[in-house]
């Protein structure tokens, strides 16, 4: 009943519950790669086109433990504005940028996303951490997605 009165006085918006499935999704993809070891860590930028700003896309091939077949890799390609990857040292209160390539090796530890209010208006904060306090941050992430094509 309820959700038939929620239906009537247009309560449920299509378009809400498409980001929310997408959310989930996207999710779904760190969930599965969370204890995993990274294979290989790359960036890139990509060029402004005519209905998209520039961006940088980082590019995470995993090795599949959960699986039997020991050859077994799976990725993960992230797209946002900006991505940095560091590393925290002095106990964490410092935070210094490296290559994409010194994340090879590390172990997917966790990852935390939110929205953070900035001078410019709220920015999605997307922050993938790994071992020996390496992490990856990306800010105004718009797709976290499944890699089809995975390098061997």
């Amino acid at each position: 009943m309820m959700d038939e009165l929620m239906d009537a006085e247009g309560w449920i918006d299509e378009e809400w519950i498409e980001e929310e499935e997408w959310i989930e999704d996207s999710w779904m993809e760190l969930e599965k790669a969370r204890g995993e070891k990274v294979i290989k860590c790359s960036k890139r930028k990509i060029k402004a086109s005519k209905n998209k700003p520039a961006a940088e896309q980082v590019t995470l091939i995993f090795e599949d433990t959960d699986n039997l077949d020991i050859e077994e890799t799976y990725g993960i390609k992230i797209i946002g504005s900006k991505v940095v990857v560091g590393q925290h040292t002095k106990n964490n209160t410092a935070f210094k940028e490296v290559a994409a390539k010194n994340i090879n090796e590390k172990r997917f530890l966790e990852y935390v996303a939110g929205q953070i209010e900035d001078v410019n208006g709220p920015e999605l904060k997307l922050t993938l951490a790994f071992e020996k306090g390496y992490s990856i941050e990306i800010t105004n992430y718009v797709s976290v997605e499944e890699q089809k094509n995975k390098p061997k």
